[in-house]
Parts: C-alpha cells; structure tokens; sequence
C-alpha cells in the first residue's frame, strides 16, 4: 500500500524547503496585518460595550477578559509586523535565515493557541468555540506547515481548550458538545492542513517535472540548431569542395589542350558504371568525385613531358607514373578528399599487380578505384591525343574485353560491355 506521505527527492528538499518558507513569511505577514486592523475594530468596540456598561474595570468579566485578549493580539501582530519588516524579503533570490522561518512558525503557533483561548472566554459569554474554529482552519489554509509540526501545534491547542473549557463551562451538555466539536475540528484541520502540505508537495514536484522537460527541450532545440548550423557549414564546404573539384580540374586541362574534358567524361562513364553495378549514392557521389581528380597530379609534370608529340623515354615515363601519387598528396589537404585519397593513388593499378605506383593486384586494389581504370581507359581510347587520333567507343570495348584479367577487372569489364550493348 503506497505511503500517503509524498516524498521529495533528495535534490530538491533544500530548495522546497526555502520556498515553503518564503510562502509562510509571506502569508502570516499578510495574515498579521489583516489581524492588526481587526484588533484595533474588536477594541474600538470594546470600548463601546464598556460605554455601555458592560463590563468594568474592576470587576473580572469574559468581556474584560476579551477586550484584554483583543489588547495581546493586536500587540503581537504589531510585533510581529515590526520583525517581518526588519527581516523582509527584498528579491526571490534573497538568502533565507532562520528568523524567516521561525516568525512564520512562531505566529501560526500563536494564532491557533490564541484563538483557543477566545473561545475558551467565550465558554464565560456565548458557549461558543467560533473562534477556536476559524482559527484551525485559517492556519490549516494560510501556512504550509510539515505533518509533525501541525499535528504538535493543532494537538497542543486542543489539549489547552479541552483544559479550559473544562473549568469553565458548567453546563454539562454545553461541555460535552464542545469536546464532540473539538475533536472533529482538530482531526478535520490537520487533516485539511496535512492535504494541503502534500498538494504543495505534488505541485512543487510537478513544476520541477516540467522545468526538466522543458530544459531537455531546450537543451534538445539547441542541439538541434548546433547540428543544422554544423549540416549548413558542411553543405557550404561541400559547395566550396565542388568548386575545388572543377577549378583543380579545369587548371589541369588547361595544361594539356588534348586531354580538356577528359576527367568530365572519365567522371560520367565512372558513375554509369558504378549505377550499373547497383552501387550506394555515397559510393557514386565518392567515385564520381575521385574521377575528377584522379589526374589532379599531372599539375606536377612538366608541360614538355605531359604535352610531348612523340613517346616518351624511360626517365619521362618515371615522372609521368609519379603523377598519382602526387594527385594523393595534393588532395590529402582537402578534407572532402580523404575517402577517396586511395582511389586517386590506385587508379593506375593493373588487375595482374604490373601496375603502378604500388603493383597492387586482383582483390588489393580498391573496387572503386578499378571502375575509375576502366572509365579511364576508355575515354583515353576515345580521345584524341598528341601521338593518336581517337577511336571507336567498339573499338575501346574490344580492347577492354582484351584486358580482361590482366589491365581490368574482368566482371567490371563485363558488366560495362554488358550496359553498352543493351543501350
């Protein structure tokens, strides 16, 4: 069976704590003043009653008795005014002390045990324990007060009535009456005092429920925009990457008026091929990138080599095969490039391991970096060039079937010729 007495977690026991006290300071302070103008109105009419002959100065009365009581409260709610002001909260963030928290206990203590002693004086005038009533419950209402404390205070005041009344009440059925009123009243005030106690509680630990969720929210918002402003920085880098791309590559072509266009078509056969092959959209996004720059590396040959009409010698050749390479370390300061660095490097690999610059063979060299082979050899076959004219797109086919299993990968070879000859 669950507790009816709700429990805090520790984290926040402080700082509800703080805030019942703040509430209390508060509310008796307001809770005083209201007493202070009604004790100046029961005097006044005191006064009036003494005019009028009803009680005397010299005789002990319940009216002289009341007027006295009216004289006590109206002075400790002065008092209590006094010390509110002198300790007042100036801000929501002010630092708590114990004079704080004590005056707020200190007037609901007085307040219930002092309108037990009305209506104890009342026994003398009415038979009436109105007084004893409308205090309970107004403390019950105006203080949030731990269960300990109220049930102490609401126990100890209707132990000091019961003694009272006891004296002073002759009447037997009256007496019993009020000890029937008096126990329901203080079971129904606690009651009422200790169920707001707990809403208080429950509400306290619902705002921190929803300053948590919306903390999350807002940690989750900011998360969010940190993530979308990081998602446009890349877009924007991207951007900035293709632009790279093209102006490396356009600086390239402009070197070698025979090869212009060449890492455009080299880049377009290797994404037919690489969509013929059912490969992902980052797989043909990184291919058709490293194409494009798979010759970045010829920036570094010297135009007599790269543009020589005739063959090259041994010591030209070696310079010219350094270029993939160079193209790796060009690119390895873009940080776009980095996934597809070995594709540059391995484009000039040969399927039988003959190939350069590491005579990487079959499985070794990466399968992106074979479809750029292929894609390579096909438009230098196509192209024309200083030492040739161009050939046939059949003609390169058939030079492709040729290579099969020793320059090319013999099922990307087939899977090229296949999308060729269906088209």
């Amino acid at each position: 069976m669950p507790s009816p007495f709700l429990k805090l977690p520790d984290k926040y026991e402080q700082e509800f704590a703080n805030e019942i006290v703040r509430l209390n300071f508060l509310r008796s302070r307001n809770l005083a003043m209201v007493l202070f103008l009604l004790s100046v109105f029961f005097i006044f009419s005191d006064l009036v009653n003494y005019q009028e002959g009803l009680w005397h100065w010299d005789t002990l009365s319940g009216y002289l008795i009341l007027f006295y009581i009216h004289v006590v409260l109206g002075l400790f709610s002065l008092v209590f005014l006094l010390l509110s002001w002198i300790h007042r909260l100036k801000s929501e963030d002010q630092q708590l002390t114990r004079w704080h928290a004590s005056l707020g206990t200190l007037f609901s203590c007085f307040i219930i045990l002092f309108s037990s002693c009305i209506s104890i004086n009342d026994q003398l005038l009415h038979n009436q324990i109105t007084a004893f009533m409308l205090g309970s419950i107004l403390i019950a209402v105006n203080s949030y007060l731990k269960p300990i404390i109220s049930i102490t205070i609401y126990a100890s005041s209707w132990i000091l009535f019961m003694i009272g009344i006891t004296f002073l009440q002759s009447d037997l059925d009256v007496l019993k009456g009020n000890y029937l009123n008096s126990i329901l009243l203080i079971v129904f005030a606690w009651f009422l005092s200790f169920t707001l106690y707990n809403m208080k509680i429950q509400d306290f630990i619902s705002q921190k429920t929803i300053q948590q969720k919306n903390k999350e929210v807002e940690d989750y918002n900011n998360d969010l925009i940190e993530i979308n402003n990081r998602l446009e920085e890349s877009l924007q880098a991207l951007d900035e990457s293709q632009n790279v791309i093209f102006t490396l590559a356009s600086a390239l072509e402009s070197k070698d008026t025979y090869t212009r266009g060449h890492s455009e078509r080299v880049s377009n056969y290797a994404l037919q091929l690489a969509q013929t092959l059912g490969l992902s959209v980052n797989e043909q996004q990184t291919v058709w990138r490293a194409a494009q720059l798979h010759d970045i590396g010829k920036i570094g040959i010297p135009d007599a080599i790269l543009n020589k009409s005739g063959k090259l010698n041994e010591e030209e050749w070696e310079i010219m095969r350094s270029h993939p390479e160079m193209g790796e370390n060009i690119c390895s300061t873009l940080s776009f490039a980095r996934d597809f660095l070995p594709l540059i490097r391995h484009h000039h690999e040969r399927f039988d391991g003959t190939g350069y610059p590491d005579g990487l063979k079959g499985e070794e060299i990466p399968f992106l970096a074979r479809i750029i082979t292929i894609a390579d050899a096909v438009d230098a076959i196509t192209s024309h060039r200083s030492y040739r004219p161009s050939r046939t797109i059949d003609y390169a086919l058939e030079e492709l079937t040729i290579g099969k299993g020793s320059q090319f990968d013999p099922s990307i070879v087939q899977a090229f010729i296949e999308s060729f000859n269906y088209a």
